[in-house]
Parts: structure tokens; sequence; C-alpha cells
């Protein structure tokens, strides 16, 4: 199927035949980068990959607010966002096995009967099911996306969603069975019946209709597309997998062997006959002694040169990590310990430089998506509103309450401004009667009463 998708976006592409199509969709000829998903290796972006999602994401909160009940259902919708975060990132930063190396996640809004009620999902889609074949500054103005494919009568059919905004921002989507070649055809396939052959249109959307979630990662030339988190990683990416086949090769040759005389690895028969050669296992080898030898076994145990390999190996995801924008996130040689909050935060300065740009993508797409989802519900969008909330786990909330009070008991501060900052969902009435109740209890000394404030 990967290679039917491939040869519909090739064929697709030559049909439009623009030039402004060929710039948007150029290649790369050279070094390709390592694939999110390549189980075939040891895949060290992966491991990246990976933990930057989890510095991201930790205790991530999506919220809508409304007061309406027509805007309910985005309540739920943006849940689904906060389900699906972690494929959003991975798509979004992962790459795709394409020419652009595309790396970007569309959350599609698509409609679906279910118990007889007309609801509305969101179709998350990776790099290798999009295409852009127009813009419009930096808007999409047309795109192709590949929904579903199935293999019937060992042929392909790919269902297909086209999306066009005009000029005057009218939103029409289109649906249509293709095969690789990039043919509309007809074929029965009853579960896409329901939407195939149909075209919507919505007047005055202004939007292109699904949420875009776009890689940060800075491209050079053709950023037209986002780009994945190990962008131009592909020589460093060969050189560490050589160094892994050098350290498995090394480990396979200095294994310890064992060289047994034959008068002795030999079976034999009731009257003494020798038998064929007993094999005990791989690591054992049968030789003829030599006259005088006294030993029936040698033992062969030469020593391992594992440090220099793994040195150079450390050197290399140091070089990885820094060619990304991270540090030490799969490797350790940097001690954090005993460092104060501001010493940490120095210290990975470039893990939170890339997260927040992270975070303001997803934040981004997100309302993109749930643009999208009141634009097919018929739902104003001055009847919702979108939060978010995120965790910074370089945060060390002991120094900040330390900072807080010194800044108290120096004057630069008022209780009710920490009151304030300690407790940001209270209103100004909520804030102020805190005060009023701190202050009627309060105990002698300021450190014990600010201290006793924030622990209420």
């Amino acid at each position: 199927m990967k290679e039917a998708i491939r040869q519909f976006w090739y064929n697709l592409l030559q049909r439009l035949d623009s030039k402004i199509n060929q710039w948007l969709n150029s290649g790369n000829a050279g070094y390709k980068e390592m694939s999110a998903d390549d189980d075939t290796l040891v895949n060290f972006f992966i491991m990246v990959l990976k933990k930057v999602l989890n510095h991201v994401f930790m205790q991530c909160d999506f919220e809508l607010t409304t007061d309406s009940t027509v805007a309910e259902p985005l309540i739920e919708l943006c849940g689904d966002l906060q389900k699906n975060c972690y494929k959003i990132g991975f798509y979004m930063l992962g790459g795709s096995d394409t020419p652009q190396r595309i790396s970007e996640c569309w959350a599609v809004p698509y409609f679906e009967t279910v118990g007889g009620v007309r609801k509305l999902f969101h179709s998350y889609l990776g790099g290798d099911r999009l295409c852009i074949t127009a813009m419009a500054g930096d808007k999409i103005s047309e795109c192709y996306m590949i929904i579903d494919g199935v293999r019937r009568n060992n042929k392909v059919y790919l269902l297909c969603r086209r999306h066009s905004l005009d000029e005057n921002g009218n939103l029409k989507i289109t649906f249509f069975v293709a095969n690789e070649l990039a043919q509309e055809v007809t074929a029965n396939i009853p579960e896409w019946e329901a939407i195939t052959q149909t075209e919507t249109t919505y007047p005055g959307a202004n939007h292109i209709g699904f949420g875009r979630y776009k890689s940060p990662v800075t491209a050079f030339g053709n950023d037209i597309y986002g780009k994945p988190l190990n962008y131009g990683c592909a020589v460093i990416e060969k050189q560490i997998q050589v160094v892994l086949e050098q350290i498995r090769r090394e480990f396979k040759h200095k294994e310890v062997k064992i060289f047994a005389d034959r008068s002795i690895t030999r079976n034999m028969d009731a009257n003494g006959k020798p038998l064929k050669e007993n094999v005990i296992d791989e690591y054992i080898y049968t030789v003829q002694g030599k006259e005088g030898q006294t030993s029936l076994i040698n033992e062969f145990s030469p020593d391992i040169r594992e440090s220099s390999y793994y040195a150079h190996l450390t050197k290399l995801l140091e070089q990885y990590q820094n060619l990304m924008g991270v540090n030490e996130l799969i490797t350790h040689e940097r001690s954090g310990k005993d460092a104060t909050a501001t010493e940490i935060r120095t210290l990975n300065i470039d893990n939170i430089s890339l997260e927040d740009n992270i975070r303001r993508a997803i934040r981004e797409g997100n309302i993109e998506t749930l643009k999208a989802d009141s634009l097919y519900l018929g739902i104003r969008e001055d009847l919702w509103t979108y939060d978010e909330t995120w965790t910074d786990i370089y945060d060390d909330e002991q120094q900040r309450l330390e900072n807080n009070l010194k800044m108290y008991e120096n004057g630069a501060a008022e209780q009710i401004d920490l009151i304030k900052y300690w407790y940001p969902n209270l209103t100004d009435e909520e804030a102020q009667e805190k005060l009023e109740r701190i202050n009627a209890n309060r105990q002698n000394g300021t450190r014990s009463s600010i201290e006793s404030m924030l622990n209420m």
C-alpha cells in the first residue's frame, strides 16, 4: 500500500503539471534521514522523539469552555485532541517516507452516523497521506488527502479528499476513488458509498477546513512542508550505525572459544569405535592435539575494547542531539546534581526552546482544528474559547516560593500579589476574601504567616 500511495502522489503531480506544484513538492535527492517508524535497526531517532514528546505533553491540558449548549459538541472534540496528542506530535515531528520529508499532522474532521446520529470525528493524517497543490501566501488554498485505501481483486483503491478554498473564501470539499495512477475510477466499495462522488461547499468559510500541525523545525530552502526533528542528520545517523556494527563485530570476534582435543569430543559406540564428532555448541572447536601436549582443553578469551567504541558512540550521539537542537536526552554526560533551578534551565535551554516552539505549533493546530469543527457543525466561533496548560518540568516550586518570600520581605510584592500568583484561578473578589481571612488569623512573624497563607 505504501508503494501505491507513492505512485499516486507522483502521478497526481504529473497530471497537475504546473510550475508551482512542482516547486511545492520538489524533493531532496541527497541522503535520507532515518524514519521514526524504522524498526530494522537501533533507532536512536525514536528514542529522542519519545523523550521530547514526554517533555512536551507531560500533564498538558486542552480545555474548551462555552456557556452555550449549541457549542457543547466541541468539548468532546477538544477532548479527542487531548487523547491523541502523542499521535499528533509523532506525525508532526517524526517525518515520513516521502521525497519532501514531509513532517506534519493534519486533523481532518469527518461525519459518521453512530446509532442513527450523525456525529463529527477527527481523522489524523501523517505526511505520507497529504499533498499541497496550491498556496495563497502562507495559507493552503488547495490540497489532496488520502483518507483510506483497500485492495480488492488484486487492485488498489484509494479514497481521496480534495479541499479547495477560492479567493472569496468559499471552501469546496470533494471525495473520489482513485487508483495508484491518480486516475478517478468507479469501484464497488460498500464502506465508502456514503461519501464517494460527493461535493460540499461552505460559502464564506475563510478556512481550509482542517487543523494543520506543521513541524517548527527550521528548514533551509523549500519550507512549504514541516521537516522532521532529525532533518539534516542523515550523515551522522549512518556513522552511528557503522559504530554499532563495529561494536557488534567486536563482541562477536572476541567471544570466548574452547579448543578441545578430538579424543574427548567424539562419541564412542559400545565397542569403543568412534562415531561422528560431537559438536557441543558454537563456541567449542575440535582440534587435533599436538604431540607432547598435556592439556586436552585450551581456552581463548581476549579482552574486548568496548570503552573506545562506546566513547566514540557517545560523542556521535552528542553531536546527533546537538544537530536536532536538543541536549542530554539519550546521553547523560553532564551532571545537574545540586544545581539550582536557574542552572538547570541554563543546561536545558535548547530543550526548553524546542518544547516551547512545539507547544506553539500544537496550540495553533488545535485552534485551527476546533475552528474547522465549528465550521462543519455550524457553530459560531464567538460561542467558545480555547486554552491550555502545560507543566514546566524545569521549574523548581521550592525555589519560586523562596523568591516570592524574598520579594515580599524586601517590599517588592504585596500579599495580594502573592495570592494572585499562587492561585491564578481566583477572581479579584475571591483573592481579596482570602487575604482578609489570612490577616484575620495572622500569626506573629512575616515568614510564618506567608507560608500559612500559601498552604491554605
